[in-house]
């Protein structure tokens, strides 16, 4: 078991630790029927040898052709690559209180998401949406693709260095 990035995040009810690009692209592709990402702002401030991380996330969002939340200034970066009728705009705030609502339709009206992934968020922020989700509701699969461990997403990565997350981002997408 990996330890939380945030130690006081240890609890009796934690997620699990994927460690290997094919376990989580067979949870990405097999588990959910309505799936969104959420990418947050950060996803343009980290770069992986020279890489936005944003990039990493579209050609993710590509391969499992899911909507899009982009959260904070990512916007804009993320719509001109994907096109605005695959993005959204909305606060991570907002989006966490969408998708604890069992009666939300969703961004296409079609209906409450079954698995949420979010990527590119500030650790602290993630973790209390993370946790918010976790506790009311449950419907709800969570993954984060940071990389840090978050026991609040049912499933996230282990505490990667930057060479690891970009070898895991990079593995993940082939598999996919």
């Amino acid at each position: 078991m990996v330890k939380p990035y945030q130690k006081p995040n240890i609890n009796p009810d934690m997620g699990v630790t994927v460690f290997e690009p094919e376990t989580m692209a067979n949870i990405l592709k097999v588990q959910g029927k309505r799936k969104l990402f959420v990418i947050g702002a950060e996803s343009l401030t980290w770069e992986l040898d020279g890489k936005k991380l944003a990039d990493y996330f579209i050609e993710i969002v590509k391969k499992l052709d899911v909507p899009v939340v982009a959260t904070g200034h990512s916007y804009k970066y993320v719509s001109e690559k994907l096109g605005k009728d695959k993005v959204t705009m909305m606060s991570l705030i907002n989006i966490t209180q969408r998708l604890s609502d069992p009666n939300w339709k969703g961004i296409d009206g079609n209906g409450q998401y079954d698995m949420a992934i979010f990527g590119g968020h500030i650790v602290f922020y993630v973790s209390q949406t993370l946790s918010n989700l976790k506790n009311f509701t449950t419907y709800l699969r969570t993954i984060d693709l940071d990389k840090f461990s978050h026991p609040n997403a049912r499933f996230s990565l282990a505490n990667l260095n930057d060479e690891e997350w970009k070898d895991f981002l990079e593995k993940l997408t082939v598999k996919l």
